[in-house]
């Protein structure tokens, strides 16, 4: 990196040795950003504040780039403690989605959910805005940077940028990773559509995942399209140059491996694993063959709960836990297809899962639950595996009945498409950023 770098002061809640969604992205780019032209310095928050963690994550920066850590309060702190007094004396001790609640138990979660809407806004790590801002502050003072650089989720980030733009007047480029949608109190949903509509007129670019979501900014803030810029998620090319050598047999061999990687969170799934419940009963002996191996952290909320309980489903369905990155990426080359749950209509129009780039990388058939959408098009531009709308069980059935008869090597070891999964690297997603950069840096002066 050269001397006449421009300096830029980057933002990010999530950041190593945590381990969230958003880390990869802050992480590479932050990377990248140091050989395109960018001296990044992190604002970001202290360790140890709970979560799993990966602290190797951190070898993957140059040494150039400085991390500066900053207290935090839990606002949220109260709320395992309160809730713990609450079952002791016998209240809520039934599920929040449960149709038949009592009385009591509904009034309870009603206040909660008034106390949360009053405390957490914009959400509930908005204990880290005041040490932000403060620490923002003295670095822009101190270091003259020529840029600051925010990178959400969580929302409350957001807010540190748009405060120490109002107070310094740095040029200020805002991302947003996932759709922001106001919540149903009409009174908070006042509230935050005002601090959307006021951020994204003070930022100077505004940075979203996808064409979808570029499109709803424009539509619902009247931006022009100059001030938006998709820079998509991506992967890391050096991640699957590692990954050399004979196979390590660490699903069981003899079965057809569909491999599930993340959270799986409620309505995500769609149908999926009612539409396997179903196939089971009516072809018991795909129970000796298929394995569904669910690798991070399923809610306890969503769908699958349901029908992991039946035993026909209980043969076919592993669980795996967490597991380290580098191990996740041979997880994904082993398996024989990618399971991919985003059945969210609202996420599945404007947002594409972080993971989805990665699939399309380790080659193997994706299996997409979604609607139309980001994902969706990617999965079929990149003639990458199938598409099933996940509320259509018979649909569902019929590919799960199509890849149980298919063998691994009836599809290539690598993306189908090479050229088109190449646009993805992060290396590449960096340069795009970096111009971004750029031109706000030009109209600025």
């Amino acid at each position: 990196m050269g001397t006449s770098a421009r300096k830029v002061l980057v933002i990010a809640f999530d950041f190593p040795p945590r381990r969230t969604s958003a880390v990869y992205r802050n992480t590479n780019l932050t990377k990248y950003l140091a050989e395109n032209g960018w001296q990044p310095t992190v604002l970001t928050v202290r360790e140890n504040i709970g979560g799993v963690e990966e602290p190797e994550l951190l070898d993957r920066l140059p040494p150039e780039v400085r991390i500066e850590r900053t207290r935090y309060l839990a606002v949220d702190g109260w709320e395992k403690a309160t809730a713990e007094t609450i079952r002791t004396a016998g209240v809520l001790n039934s599920r929040y989605d449960e149709p038949k609640q009592s009385l009591v138990d509904r009034c309870v979660r009603r206040v909660g959910n008034l106390v949360r809407s009053s405390l957490y806004f914009p959400d509930n790590t908005v204990g880290w805005v005041p040490f932000a801002v403060a620490r923002g502050m003295r670095l822009i003072r101190k270091g003259r940077f020529d840029l600051i650089y925010v990178m959400s989720p969580p929302r409350s980030v957001t807010v540190v940028g748009f405060l120490l733009k109002l107070l310094l007047g740095t040029p200020w480029v805002l991302e947003f990773q996932d759709p922001w949608y106001p919540p149903p109190r009409p009174f908070r949903r006042k509230f935050e559509h005002w601090l959307q509509v006021a951020m994204v007129r003070k930022a100077d670019a505004v940075v979203v995942m996808t064409d979808g979501h570029k499109q709803d900014f424009m539509h619902r803030f009247h931006l022009p399209e100059a001030k938006l810029a998709v820079v998509r998620n991506g992967y890391c090319e050096d991640d699957f140059n590692s990954l050399t050598g004979p196979r390590r047999n660490l699903l069981p061999p003899g079965y057809i491996h569909i491999s599930h990687f993340g959270t799986i969170y409620p309505e995500n799934s769609g149908c999926f694993f009612q539409a396997l419940a179903e196939l089971l009963r009516e072809q018991p002996e795909l129970g000796e063959k298929l394995r569904v191996n669910i690798i991070g952290d399923p809610n306890e909320d969503c769908e699958w709960t349901q029908y992991s309980r039946r035993e026909e489903v209980q043969r076919v369905i592993h669980r795996h836990g967490f597991v380290p990155h580098d191990t996740v990426r041979r997880l994904m080359q082993e398996s024989d297809y990618l399971l991919l749950f985003w059945g969210r209509p609202h996420f599945s129009r404007l947002a594409v899962a972080g993971k989805t780039y990665e699939y399309l990388r380790v080659g193997r058939p994706i299996l997409a639950v979604t609607h139309e959408g980001g994902v969706q098009k990617l999965v079929e531009e990149g003639r990458a595996g199938y598409v099933m709308n996940p509320r259509d069980v018979e649909a569902i059935k019929k590919v799960l009945r199509t890849v149980a008869t298919l063998k691994s090597d009836d599809w290539p070891p690598e993306p189908p498409r090479p050229e088109f999964v190449a646009q993805f690297r992060w290396d590449s997603l960096a340069k795009q950023l970096a111009a971004v950069f750029d031109r706000v840096i030009r109209y600025a002066r």
